[in-house]
């Protein structure tokens, strides 16, 4: 469905992204991940036609068609859908669900029948009240609001659906239920779709994930090859420690089998070492025998969240050595 090599986006002086390079299949769930500047957004406007040819260079397909000729754009736009972070920008909130169907699906000139019968098949599985059909937009729950713009969205059934941030605005509570329609679409429409978000809880839907930092993809896979990639496969030992403070952290980490440790509360930290069955027992009577107090132990596996956080950091500490050799080289 999407083909990537060696994409690269410059403005001006400012290279936003660099040689990045993905493949995806039809009806797979992608999530893109990245803290703010990390060219999410660049990527997606590239695959949907958003940026000029001039600043970008690379081979991209999308829906088997390259946006870099502009002959191509009607026919890629037509292929795909896109479901904005706010409602606003893609739903009328003074009409009705049912008119702003007709008014979304009259651009693509589809047929009216046609439109509502899939408008309320897409409605039924997305559990959008039959009572509010009729009614305003701006009467519907936000999360009502987000179910309808996906939607609009899947309408025209496209073979790739791009969603920026489907989980913002939304009650906490209602983040899964958002995921799980996601997820549920995608099963039964086999659409092949991206997900643009900070929100890492996404990954739990996703064939594959991938990293983005300033611009460059980290990594493209799927999260549990990921998490399997940490040491002892992604095991990690979680202690409640007394006390806790940054000297007693740095203190821990001296013993030899630790690969890092992560603070994840005022008085609780998580640890990854290599031989994790084999060298848990040592670690715990180090830091028995050096009056440790240790109030609660437990194991688990990391999850998609603490391997961004540990790739995320690793990358920083990376760059921060390399600027660390250039002054002393100065």
């Amino acid at each position: 469905m999407v083909d990537v090599n060696n994409l690269n986006v410059k403005f001006g002086e400012k290279h936003v992204v660099h040689d990045v390079s993905f493949t995806v299949d039809k009806g797979e769930i992608i999530g893109l991940f990245g803290i703010s500047g990390a060219g999410k957004t660049t990527i997606v406007r590239v695959l949907t036609c958003q940026i000029e040819k001039k600043h970008w260079t690379g081979n991209v397909m999308v829906t088997g068609l390259s946006p870099e000729k502009k002959s191509n754009h009607s026919k890629i736009l037509s292929n795909i859908g896109y479901v904005p972070q706010l409602e606003l920008l893609n739903l009328y909130f003074e009409l009705d669900p049912m008119v702003n169907v007709e008014v979304f699906t009259s651009t693509y000139g589809m047929n009216k029948k046609r439109a509502k019968e899939t408008a309320e098949e897409l409605f039924k599985i997305l559990d959008i009240p039959r009572d509010t059909w009729k009614k305003r937009v701006e009467k519907m729950s936000g999360g009502e609001k987000k179910r309808l713009s996906m939607a609009i969205g899947l309408i025209h059934n496209p073979d790739v659906l791009f969603l920026d941030e489907p989980t913002t605005g939304v009650d906490a509570s209602k983040r899964y239920d958002i995921l799980s329609y996601l997820k549920k679409l995608n099963q039964k429409l086999n659409t092949t779709m991206f997900i643009i978000t900070h929100d890492l809880e996404s990954a739990l839907i996703c064939d594959k994930v991938a990293i983005l930092k300033d611009g460059r993809l980290l990594e493209f896979d799927t999260s549990q090859n990921l998490i399997s990639s940490l040491p002892s496969e992604g095991l990690i030992a979680r202690f409640t420690i007394e006390d806790l403070n940054e000297k007693l952290i740095a203190f821990i980490k001296k013993f030899p089998s630790i690969r890092r440790i992560i603070r994840v509360g005022n008085e609780a930290i998580e640890v990854l070492m290599e031989n994790f069955e084999e060298n848990l027992p040592k670690l715990i009577e180090y830091m028995v025998d050096n009056n440790i107090t240790i109030t609660s132990m437990s194991k688990d596996i990391a999850t998609f969240r603490r391997y961004f956080q540990i790739r995320i950091q690793k990358e920083e500490e990376e760059e921060s050595s390399l600027k660390e050799v250039k002054v002393i080289r100065k």
